[in-house]
């Protein structure tokens, strides 16, 4: 049982008065509390303009500080953008592939993790290569080993599969790939659902999003970069901030021009008037959460989780593809029925059942999400409805 009201929780999420909602994978759902702030926030800011700038600023400024409290990191290693495919994009666009260089990810990835590279792959002449995914450490190597050359030049992976729900053993890469291969991991499906400490995956850039598992405002993501791996990835859009000394027309406008120089820390990365309110927001998300107690909210998604496999793993015809164990699993859980495609079984579950959950393509499945607000009558509800389509009712 959580130690949080989580009755008192779910009073705060109106949706879940019509909707068994299981899809926070893709997009959380904002509790009372938080929207309140947010709008507050937005009205202060909108309807004050630039007499407001300055507090907006503040709030993302404070979202800084929420995620590298979250993550175990420096607020100035931490970019503020829009979500994971920016951050992804931000390390694609610029890393420097050459003709015959090779990139790494995996055989489960987003297609906003597989199409930036691609573009990257294409621009510089390089080769994508995939590995396929796994839990197991020794299994992760030996994947990796079959593509991984003198050539290759950066992995990129997801900490956990957006289609299957599996965990990367990914604090394994660095010692599998070796030290003169940059990492980039994809945390979307990872923070906010189980505990996750950037310095522990010794990786060069970490990527992910405010809108899913810490139930921020869409448009609300960040990226980390490693100060020792900046060089990698100079700034694609720039503007004042991107550079060393700020902007005066003393300086820049002359003739001729001065050498540029990026500044230091993430905020490089960060360019023009932009939406701090929304990431003042993903503050308050995040403080809305750990006053829950994080500890507690990742024994619930681990708890709820762990329920529904062994709900839908006792019922005739169907196959749960998330692992058993919590340690290579996470609060994704995907599952098929036998005789059903992930289209259509989507499809049912959303028109006839009112659950809210995703459906994959490989396998083809559906996935369903397990949060801070997961309670046993959802996933009952979940359970009835596959019994009685696998059942043909």
């Amino acid at each position: 049982m959580t130690s949080y009201d989580l009755q008192g929780v779910r009073s705060q999420l109106p949706i879940l008065n019509e909707w068994t909602y299981m899809n926070t994978g893709t997009v959380g759902i904002m509790p009372d509390p938080v929207f309140e702030q947010l709008t507050d926030i937005m009205r202060h800011y909108e309807q004050g303009g630039h007499t407001a700038q300055a507090d907006a600023v503040a709030g993302a400024e404070s979202a800084k500080e929420a995620l590298a409290g979250l993550l175990n990191v420096a607020s100035a290693e931490i970019a503020l953008n829009r979500n994971a495919t920016d951050g992804i994009n931000l390390v694609a666009a610029t890393f420097p592939l050459k003709p015959g260089d090779e990139v790494i990810t995996s055989t489960e990835e987003h297609p906003a993790m597989i199409l930036p590279l691609l573009a990257a792959c294409e621009r510089g002449g390089a080769t994508l290569r995939f590995a396929e995914f796994t839990p197991d450490a020794e299994q992760l190597r030996a994947n990796i080993s079959q593509v991984l050359t003198d050539k290759t030049r950066l992995i990129a992976i997801s900490h956990v599969s957006c289609e299957t729900g599996t965990r990367l053993p990914a604090a394994a890469l660095r010692e599998i790939v070796g030290p003169e291969v940059a990492i980039l991991i994809d945390a979307s499906q990872s923070v906010g659902q189980f505990p996750v400490s950037i310095p522990e995956l010794e990786a060069d850039f970490v990527i992910g999003n405010g809108h899913k598992w810490l139930a921020g405002p869409k448009g609300s993501g960040f990226a980390w970069v490693s100060p020792s791996s900046e060089h990698l990835v100079p700034p694609a859009y720039v503007a004042s901030d991107s550079f060393d000394p700020s902007w005066t027309r003393a300086y820049y406008q002359t003739d001729p021009a001065p050498a540029l120089k990026f500044a230091d820390g993430a905020s490089r990365y960060e360019f023009g008037t932009r939406m701090w309110h929304l990431h003042a927001g993903l503050a308050a998300s995040i403080e809305y959460q750990a006053n829950l107690g994080w500890d507690a909210i990742f024994a619930q998604v681990a708890d709820t989780s762990a329920t529904v496999k062994h709900e839908l793993a006792a019922l005739p015809g169907v196959t749960v593809h998330t692992p058993a164990s919590w340690e290579q699993s996470s609060g994704l859980v995907t599952f098929s029925i036998e005789g059903h495609t992930g289209v259509d079984l989507a499809g049912t579950l959303w028109n006839d059942y009112r659950i809210a959950q995703r459906r994959v393509e490989s396998p083809s499945a559906v996935r369903v999400s397990c949060a801070y607000f997961t309670d046993d009558e959802d996933i009952s509800k979940l359970a009835g409805a596959v019994r009685n389509i696998a059942s043909g009712i």
